[in-house]
């Protein structure tokens, strides 16, 4: 076997050769959709159906990357830790007067004790 053909075996049966942490930026369609389900304007049901439909894009694109560990992107989480953290006992969600400053962006303001 040549070191090439090595290389291309191992890459489809593993060990894997990368991290995959599993979020990707969420698109504007869905960062407008929550908005409006915050404020009325589409039900859950109307938010979860966006949200189905791109998770499937997202699953597509990882596909058509190659990757053979597939995410969903976590884009039914609003953050990437804050959701976690409110389903422990004893851990509440509550809303600061400010959110997260980076670089620049401030986020909807949203902690937890």
């Amino acid at each position: 076997m040549t070191k090439e053909s090595f290389a291309q075996q191992a890459a489809m049966t593993g060990p894997f050769r990368y991290d995959h942490v599993g979020s990707f930026l969420r698109p504007d369609r869905l960062k407008k959709a929550r908005q409006d389900n915050a404020d009325g304007i589409i039900s859950d049901d109307e938010l979860r159906t966006i949200e189905d439909e791109e998770i499937k894009g997202i699953v597509e694109e990882q596909k058509k990357a190659g990757h053979l560990a597939i995410t969903d992107g976590e884009f039914r989480r609003r953050w990437w830790h804050l959701d976690f953290l409110e389903g422990l006992t004893g851990v509440e969600g509550f809303e600061p007067k400010q959110g997260y400053q980076f670089k620049g962006v401030k986020t909807k303001a949203w902690l937890v004790r």
